[in-house]
């Protein structure tokens, strides 16, 4: 499946990887991910490189995963370390070593670089969230591809209609602007909706002008992190994974500054309640949008409101190659 590439990807919470090795199936492939003998993050191919095991269902010994067919080792590097039908000594053949791929653990989430190595930089993420903010993480498994997922979640027009019965409520169809930056590391939408009582748009200009020293409405950290600022005390991030390409997980992450733990963890769950309401409903519509891909929507025709997805389609037609292993 095609992916935006040379990035780092979000793809599995910190505490969905334990000591044992996890089979998920991601881009449209399925990877052992396992953690060595000091908790560091690894992902390979789930497939043994001698006859095709799944390396999942192995296990980890003194720091390298153990396939569970034939005890094959393989070291992180994804070399192979000792074959016990070989012997201690025994030769091992040229060509017996799984594909690695370069991981970091960061901000609670386990990501992926999709370039060719050495990885670069580091994992984008919204620095307020990651100095002062507590967090509550929910996942839910949906049958759409990440970019209809994405674009729906940069959708100034839809609110008044998807969800008129929660934060659509009141009828505020009408859209100024939105006013939008774009920017190597994303793209930021100020959203402005109203009543139509009948007066035309404000211009973008006095919209920018307006947007002065305001955090966005909604920010996208490319590939794959939208934030939703409710209040400066109160946000919501999503993070898209692509699991293959008609599925998508969404990482929901609420964010909020109640220090107090027993009143934070009950915000973070009434945040989080109210979060799945509100992700259902745009579901029932985005689950059944055509075509799957969005960059292979050439029929599309857009108005205002859609400036936002303008700017995500055309970079994700710049950058979204096919992965493979």
């Amino acid at each position: 499946m095609k992916i935006p590439r040379n990035l780092w990807h979000p793809l599995l919470l910190s505490t969905e990887l334990n000591t044992k090795p996890v089979k998920l199936r991601r881009f449209g492939l399925d990877f052992a991910f396992w953690r060595d003998a000091d908790g560091k993050p690894h992902a390979f191919p789930d497939r043994c490189p001698h006859l095709g095991a799944s390396l999942s269902q192995g296990s980890v010994s003194n720091g390298k995963l153990v396939c569970p067919f034939h005890g094959f080792e393989f070291h992180p590097s994804g070399e192979c370390a000792h074959i016990p039908a070989n012997g201690a000594q025994g030769k091992i053949p040229a060509g017996l070593a799984c594909t690695r791929y370069v991981l970091q653990e960061l901000h609670g989430f386990i990501w992926m670089w999709t370039g060719p190595l050495p990885a670069s930089g580091t994992p984008a993420y919204f620095p307020d969230i990651a100095q002062g903010f507590q967090t509550c993480d929910i996942a839910i498994d949906a049958k759409v591809n990440y970019s209809r997922a994405i674009e729906n979640q940069l959708d100034a027009a839809h609110l008044a209609f998807v969800h008129k019965t929660t934060i659509g409520f009141g009828g505020k169809s009408f859209v100024d602007g939105p006013y939008v930056e774009a920017s190597d590391d994303g793209i930021k939408s100020w959203v402005a909706n109203r009543v139509d009582n009948g007066t035309a748009h404000i211009p973008l200009s006095e919209l920018k002008q307006l947007s002065t020293g305001r955090a966005p409405s909604l920010q996208l950290l490319y590939p794959a992190q939208w934030l939703l600022t409710i209040s400066p005390k109160m946000k919501n991030i999503i993070a898209f994974v692509p699991i293959d390409e008609h599925t998508t997980r969404f990482y929901l992450r609420a964010c909020h500054q109640v220090r107090l733990p027993v009143i934070g963890y009950l915000y973070g769950v009434v945040l989080q309640t109210m979060n799945k309401i509100i992700l259902r409903q745009d579901l029932n519509i985005i689950t059944h949008i055509t075509p799957v891909f969005s960059v292979d929507a050439s029929n599309d025709r857009f108005i205002g409101a859609d400036r936002a997805i303008v700017l995500y389609r055309r970079w994700l037609t710049a950058n979204a190659t096919e992965f493979t292993e």
